[in-house]
């Protein structure tokens, strides 16, 4: 029974033994079956899956260097030397099918995705470098096979008008009038125009800005660098009023005419099977006109368009229920890899954007609910992708403000869907407690963590899930039980022992327990050193902590001796992990109360700390005017003394920024958003090189482009 199924099949039955917590048969079933690229990939992904989960710098190792020899597997069967070779040799093997084709440039393009996020891990600049360049690589594989499998896609529901299911992203059936039949719901309005395969078209507005041309003239790998001017039966321009990409989604090329200047680079210029992807730059065209003029299901099949899909003997060669998985599994890769390049810190988006691409974060959930729906065995991926970014990014990065009720409530339908296939799964009741986190059910959260503790075979989903309770355990202020938790955690995982050590240490002191801080200074700072990621944005962190720690026994300042000097540093994770949101009002009121003594009373582990602590529990209790004046008293300590801008940086631009995003809130009169607006561009361009500059740098960007 088991060698009747194709190889897709049987690495998606292998993925699914993996996550119904059988790692072991699912790598047995790997070894068992003879290989192929499919069951190289499959393996491959939960090595990747392995890694990231851990964080471990053994599993990192491992999972990159079967990344880069399947990237070297996929890349010879489609570079720029096949093509060469048999340019002059000739075929010299057995050619393969059209669909291993499409589905080797897939798995290179994943490959080299994949990669580019563990390398990206490591947060440091050479990190983001090195991933950036891979992204790029990637694009490029993406680019090219998504707009082959895009346009074969759209064939089969031209010669299908009962054809169901999901329909992909950029493409949307019209009514008999021209109209939209219905809109995809993207989740966000920050997306701009939709095109395969890249987002650089109109602003939402409909208006082609100078510098939009002017980066589409530059870019290396831009489909659509010159637009002439299409218009619709009413005699608008298609870049009117009329008729903007915020309306519609489908985007045609027409007219590519030519084989010389292509802004796409094939894969395999010599490959009749490969569609043909000559583009001149000075002819390519973008159509959004709306006429069913030859065509049945409103898509518009333009005279010139060489390239479209031609259903005849050599075309046909892949079934339409190939075709639909195909296009399921290129939307897998196409997703994460637009939601990777979204969360990318404004830093590096100018060296994004000069390579030629940028992220579109709607586009990437699209590409993930449709793959997610697929036949395809990267299906049940792209659901944890979109629970991983529902539940884990989306509120790390508080992306959309303080209100998650939309990311919950989908994270909650993802997971009630997936129950039937994985109900026992330990990632999924991982993901479970997560929503009940964010639902602020902390006790049900703990619930599912130890459930999915028990339930895992895997030594890695059970740390991660050790990880997630001790956190719980923070947020409920029970420093007791989260030191013992986060001490096993140091003593068992591999990541960041610097990392738990340190929540150890501060968990202690806020418990009254202060024998053992000097100890764990020492401790810190030698794991540090001998950690092989010391550059890391986390390990810089702890140092910086670490410091706060007594350096001997006796002459020290009574501060240490204080637990609400520990309670600060406490907070103060609970605030840059954005996990206030979720302590319930006990907890807030607990928190306020610490917060609110006079400032002179005690030295702060940072000046100015308390009330940037204070602020945030007040917004979480919409004790808005409040939390207001704190942020004030905050920037204000913080000004009058000589050395806020060399110490503690990170204080100064947090408070810059709840301050601003506060007055947004409010906006009781104009000068509330033109305030806000001088907050957010002064921390912008004032403070540098502090603690989790990517993460705010990520929000004011964010933010200043919603107030353009």
């Amino acid at each position: 029974m088991m060698e009747e199924l194709k190889d897709w099949e049987y690495v998606k039955q292998g993925i699914a033994l993996w996550l119904n917590n059988m790692p072991k048969a699912a790598e047995e079933s790997f070894r068992n079956r003879p290989s192929s690229v499919h069951i190289d990939a499959g393996h491959t992904f939960i090595c990747f899956m392995n890694a990231v989960i851990s964080w471990e710098t053994e599993k990192m190792t491992e999972a990159q260097s079967r990344l880069r020899e399947l990237e070297k597997q996929c890349a010879g069967d489609v570079g720029w030397l096949k093509s060469v070779r048999s340019k002059f040799f000739g075929h010299c093997e057995n050619r393969k099918s059209r669909t291993e084709t499409l589905e080797e440039q897939i798995i290179l393009a994943d490959s080299q995705l994949c990669l580019a996020i563990l390398v990206s891990l490591s947060q440091d600049i050479s990190g983001f470098m090195k991933g950036g360049w891979l992204l790029r690589k990637a694009f490029k594989v993406y680019q090219h096979t998504y707009q082959q499998i895009y346009q074969l896609y759209i064939g089969t529901l031209d010669t299908d008008e009962h054809a169901v299911g999901p329909q992909a992203p950029l493409f949307q059936r019209h009514t008999t009038d021209g109209t939209l039949a219905e809109s995809l719901d993207l989740g966000t309005s920050s997306s701009t125009a939709w095109t395969v395969p890249n987002s650089n078209l109109q602003t939402p507005e409909g208006e082609w800005s100078p510098i939009q041309l002017e980066a589409m003239r530059k870019s290396q790998t831009t489909t659509f660098e010159s637009i002439r001017d299409v218009r619709h039966p009413t005699g608008e321009s298609a870049c009117g009023s009329s008729v903007s990409l915020e309306k519609s989604f489908t985007a045609d090329l027409v007219e590519l005419r030519g084989n010389v200047g292509s802004s796409i680079e094939c894969l395999d210029t010599n490959d009749p099977s490969t569609m043909s992807c000559s583009v001149p730059r000075n002819n390519t065209v973008l159509d959004l006109n709306f006429q069913k003029a030859g065509k049945k299901n409103g898509i518009n099949n333009p005279q010139g368009f060489e390239t479209s899909i031609k259903h005849d003997s050599t075309e046909r060669d892949i079934e339409p229920h190939e075709i639909q998985r195909l296009m399921g599994a290129v939307s897998f890769g196409y997703g994460i890899f637009q939601l990777s390049i979204s969360l990318l810190p404004p830093s590096l988006l100018k060296l994004i954007s000069f390579l030629g691409f940028e992220g579109d974060r709607a586009m990437g959930i699209a590409c993930l609910r449709f793959s997610r729906q697929s036949i395809d065995m990267r299906a049940p991926l792209a659901t944890l992708g979109l629970l991983w970014y529902y539940t884990i990014v989306t509120p790390f990065f508080a992306l959309d403000g303080s209100d998650l009720s939309s990311e919950i409530n989908a994270a909650q339908e993802l997971i009630d869907e997936a129950s039937d296939q994985f109900a026992k799964s330990s990632l999924f009741l991982f993901f479970r407690g997560r929503v009940e986190r964010l639902k602020c059910n902390i006790q049900g959260a703990i619930r599912a963590y130890e459930f999915a503790y028990r339930s895992s075979a895997q030594r890695e989903i059970k740390l991660l899930c050790l990880h997630e309770i001790g956190w719980c355990r923070l947020i409920q202020l029970d420093y007791g039980t989260a030191m013992k938790n986060f001490k096993e955690l140091k003593t068992c995982s591999q990541f960041s022992k610097s990392f738990y050590s340190y929540l150890t240490a501060i968990c202690e002191g806020a418990f009254g327990n202060f024998s053992n801080l000097v100890r764990w200074r020492a401790d810190i700072l030698e794991l540090i050193n001998r950690s092989s990621q010391k550059d890391s944005q986390i390990e810089k962190y702890i140092f910086r902590r670490c410091l706060k720690l007594p350096r001997a026994e006796s002459g020290e300042p009574p501060k240490y001796n204080s637990s609400l000097y520990w309670k600060y540093l406490v907070f103060e994770m609970l605030f840059l992990w954005n996990a206030l949101s979720t302590c319930n009002v006990e907890q807030l009121e607990s928190m306020v109360a610490d917060c609110s003594q006079p400032v002179d009373a005690f030295s702060e582990p940072m000046l100015g700390i308390s009330r940037l602590i204070l602020g945030a529990c007040l917004c979480c209790l919409t004790r808005y005017n409040e939390a207001i004046e704190a942020f004030r008293e905050c920037i204000a300590l913080r000004e009058a003394s000589s050395d806020h801008q060399q110490q503690d940086v990170h204080v100064s631009a947090f408070a810059y920024y709840e301050l601003a995003i506060l007055l947004l809130r409010r906006q009781q009169h104009e000068k509330d958003r033109v305030e806000a607006r001088r907050l957010l561009v002064y921390a912008q361009l004032t403070f540098k090189n502090y603690d989790f500059d990517n993460r705010i740098s990520v929000r004011i960007h964010s933010v200043l482009k919603r107030l353009e």
